[in-house]
């Protein structure tokens, strides 16, 4: 099943990504080979956050859906995730890490959130273990990190 995306947050995540590049060259630099920090991003998302409510079923699930279920799924998912549509809200928000002392998501706090970390491989920096999510694929794309970014700083619903 295809879903297609709200126009509204297409044109948000657009309109980040172009005042993003503008920042960048304005401040000289074109481009960047470092790991973006999770400040920095979430700066970026706050904008829209008051303006679009994201639905975890229809935004957020789906991103699992493609690029993480192929991995965790049932209990004896990698850390004991499983991020199947029927268990990820439970497994995630509020829960505790397995790698950290971060809860997985900490809804209302992009930057206490350790599925954040996982996604930007930055999850050594807060003490975390493991490797870059998603495992042995190309990280999400920036608009992906965006999106769920945005949802854990409207408090991660479960809509």
């Amino acid at each position: 099943m295809t879903t297609t995306p709200n126009r509204f947050v297409v044109s948000a995540v657009f309109t980040i990504l172009v005042l993003t590049a503008a920042g960048t060259v304005a401040c000289g630099k074109t481009s960047s080979t470092a790991t973006p920090s999770l400040s920095t991003q979430t700066t970026s998302t706050q904008t829209t956050s008051s303006s679009s409510s994201l639905s975890f079923s229809k935004d957020i699930q789906p991103i699992f859906d493609a690029n993480c279920v192929i991995c965790h799924q049932g209990s004896s998912g990698p850390a004991g995730l499983s991020l199947q549509s029927n268990a990820s809200y439970s497994n995630l928000v509020n829960a505790k890490s397995t790698e950290s002392q971060l809860t997985r998501v900490n809804p209302g706090n992009p930057d206490k959130s350790y599925l954040l970390n996982k996604l930007l491989g930055t999850q050594n920096q807060v003490g975390g273990t493991g490797a870059q999510m998603p495992f042995g694929a190309s990280p999400l794309s920036q608009s992906q990190i965006n999106l769920i970014q945005q949802w854990i700083q409207q408090g991660a619903p479960n809509n």
